[in-house]
């Protein structure tokens, strides 16, 4: 009876503990969130917005090198990835860029083919840019700046638990009520609203 109980008190105790799934099994839905869905139905500026979100944070926050195009050099190719490979509609925009960016990479700085370059951390991406922006553009950046943020920037990164209009909303705010500070990143401004830690 003793040896029943002791096996019973076992099988309790294990099916107690926390059932755990193979990493390699759960999809990792913040990666796949900005996938090729998401760019079907997105608009032009939302998708500009958001590679410059993207390009940014990698740059400079995550530090990760090759995400220094611009969208004006990204966005065709990125759908025209999509058109020709259908099945790949659940691979991320990031990982679209990756891909083509490997077959036809893009050299130097933001910039056009011969014009400006930009050597200032951040670029050209600061409140005056932000102004000139539309709605749309606005909410891509700051979508793809916490995308990258929650992703791409090891822990412990700064938290964002607000969603990207929210933000947007705040960002805004905040370059119309100081018009001097034009030159400030966007996402120096985005910082301003982080989570506080205690």
């Amino acid at each position: 009876m003793r040896g029943i109980l002791c096996i019973f008190t076992v099988i309790l105790f294990v099916s107690a503990l926390p059932q755990t799934t193979p990493a390699a099994v759960v999809p990792d839905s913040s990666r796949q969130m900005y996938a090729g869905s998401w760019w079907e139905k997105s608009d032009a500026d939302e998708r500009s917005g958001f590679l410059n979100g993207v390009s940014d944070c990698m740059t400079w926050t995550a530090h990760r090198k090759g995400f220094n195009a611009t969208p004006e050099q990204l966005m065709g190719r990125v759908s025209k990835f999509y058109e020709m490979h259908p099945d790949s509609v659940d691979l991320s925009v990031v990982d679209v860029w990756q891909r083509i960016e490997g077959a036809f990479p893009t050299s130097g700085v933001p910039g056009v083919e011969g014009g400006e370059r930009w050597k200032n951390a951040h670029w050209y991406l600061n409140d005056d840019w932000w102004i000139q922006s539309s709605e749309d553009e606005q909410l891509g950046f700051v979508e793809g700046y916490l995308w990258c943020m929650k992703t791409e920037v090891p822990a412990p990164a700064e938290g964002y638990s607000g969603t990207a209009a929210s933000y947007r909303r705040r960002i805004e705010a905040f370059a119309k009520a100081h018009p001097k500070q034009g030159k400030e990143a966007v996402a120096m401004t985005l910082r301003r609203y982080r989570d506080r830690t205690k």
